[in-house]
């Protein structure tokens, strides 16, 4: 207690200047449901049924992109399948038989490089 009341001491003679205040930070609000209004909710949606990519979708908002989909599942949205669709994959044969390397192909497909590299090699081993 001597310590305490030798420090308040000092602060009153101005020997030591009090701490100060910190700005008051703005709290993030957590809940999905908080986040975005019907209408937001609603245009993201629409973006989303308009073939935007989820991942851009929940960088745009700062979320992540699994929190995303669950929002929109939440909601009884669909998402799209994963994956390549039978469509691509019959693309990327065509375009590697042409003699396209796989990045060329992975760009004109929509997909990744890893996505179309483990296509053609799951392809070409049965």
């Amino acid at each position: 207690m001597t310590t305490i009341a030798a420090t308040l001491k000092r602060m009153d003679a101005g020997q030591i200047k009090p701490r100060p205040q910190q700005a008051v930070r703005k709290t993030q609000r957590y809940r999905l449901s908080d986040r975005f209004t019907a209408e937001e909710l609603a245009q993201l949606v629409a973006r989303y049924q308009a073939g935007e990519m989820s991942t851009t979708l929940a960088r745009e908002n700062g979320i992540a992109k699994s929190s995303f989909l669950r929002l929109l599942a939440e909601h009884g949205i669909d998402t799209r399948p994963r994956g390549l669709t039978p469509a691509k994959e019959r693309e990327i044969l065509r375009l590697r038989k042409q003699g396209l390397i796989i990045r060329k192909i992975a760009v004109q497909v929509g997909c990744s490089y890893d996505t179309a590299r483990k296509f053609l090699l799951a392809t070409s081993t049965s």
